[in-house]
């Protein structure tokens, strides 16, 4: 079984603030959920909601998937550079023990080649893929050698949330960007204008004189990459399609059984916050609102995909979301099995919530308890 422990003991280390993704799951009557700053997977009796036992993983687990067989269940942790490997048959004599961890490292440099895990999924119970942000990648591993055999590379930043679904594999980059651009203009009032930023200008002319004396603004640039959503064959690995304009900073993902993506994202306002000219453009004037909470959908039940649509999740500016009805840094999202409804968690709220799949509609939420990554 695994490790017994005092569960009122104190255990633990300084949180590295390691981003989150499907960071608790359900397997028939008990809930596997990562206990972060403990190293730990901790056990949970559903029909008692409480703590069995804590199975000791890696430093700073972060994200769970079960093997589609309901043998084994994968930790990814994201200090070590590993996924633990748990059974999780319980007519094995290893249930509840990590039986293997995986890791790729250069034996020549001994630098891991597996940096900072987190999202994982399974394309069956043969292939496993391992979404590694700071390589922008994601490691294709053999599930029986527990070896990554290659790697598809996410032109994006920082790819963490991923998932499975009718044989395709989809992934999401974190900071995906929104098309803004400093621009570098000297004109005395440029509120509403794109000019491209002259670097050879502002690096020989001013004498690498960079930040005095002139006008700079943020605006949209069209020809600035924003690769957000990417989807793979998981019988080829090869890249079926790419989609843009989904939002900013992409923390949840969901596909349901028609191919419709859902995306849980803070789409960023910094276009408007960081206008020049004689307009003020502050916090103050933006209401303390930087970021549009929104839930982007994607139709990709035929490929390419339809344009992104957005439910919006507040009123938009300049009007508030009333006391109490925030919905602030949407983060974890599940479709329900008739595709009807989507259930998601608003991190910045301390809220879950549930919207009509269809229409978008707010249909009902619940306040929760410290900051809800996981569903």
């Amino acid at each position: 079984m695994g490790v017994q422990l005092d569960l009122n003991e104190d255990v633990g280390h300084p949180t590295f603030a390691s981003p989150h993704s499907n960071p608790i799951v359900a397997v028939e009557e008990l809930i596997y959920a990562v206990n972060t700053p403990a190293d730990t997977l901790d056990v949970i009796d559903a029909s008692t909601n409480t703590v069995r036992f804590r199975i000791n993983v890696g430093v700073d687990p972060v994200s769970i998937a079960v093997k589609p067989d309901n043998t084994e269940l994968w930790v990814a942790n994201h200090i070590s550079d590993t996924v633990s490997v748990i059974d999780i048959d319980s007519e094995s004599s290893f249930y509840h023990q990590v039986i293997a961890t995986i890791q790729d490292v250069d034996v020549e440099s001994l630098q891991t080649n597996f940096d900072e895990p987190v999202g994982i999924a399974f394309a069956n119970n043969d292939k496993a893929y391992v979404a590694l942000g700071p390589s922008n990648s994601v490691a294709v591993v053999d599930v029986t050698s527990r070896e990554v055999t290659g790697h598809l590379t996410i032109n994006a930043q920082d790819p963490r949330a991923i998932t499975v679904r009718n044989g395709l594999l989809y992934v999401i980059a974190f900071e995906s960007g929104n098309l803004s651009q400093l621009s570098g203009c000297y004109e005395e009032d440029i509120d509403g204008d794109t000019c491209t930023y002259d670097a050879v200008q502002e690096t020989h002319t001013t004498n690498n004189v960079l930040s005095l004396n002139y006008v700079a603004d943020i605006v949209k640039n069209p020809k600035v990459p924003d690769r957000d959503l990417f989807i793979f064959d998981t019988s080829t690995d090869q890249l079926e399609a790419q989609i843009e304009g989904t939002g900013t900073l992409l923390y949840g993902l969901a596909v349901d059984s028609e191919g419709n993506v859902y995306i849980a994202q803070a789409d960023a306002r910094n276009v408007d916050n960081g206008r020049a000219g004689s307009q003020g453009h502050g916090m103050a004037e933006m209401e303390n609102r930087a970021f549009l909470n929104q839930i982007t959908k994607v139709d990709c039940s035929t490929l390419p995909c339809d344009p992104p649509t957005f439910f919006e999740l507040e009123p938009l500016p300049p009007d508030h979301p009333s006391t109490g009805m925030a919905l602030a840094t949407p983060f974890a999202i599940q479709v329900s099995g008739d595709d009807s409804t989507i259930v998601a968690t608003a991190a910045g709220s301390d809220m879950v919530f549930v919207v009509d799949a269809a229409s978008g509609s707010i249909l009902g939420r619940t306040e929760v308890q410290e900051v809800p990554r996981g569903l």
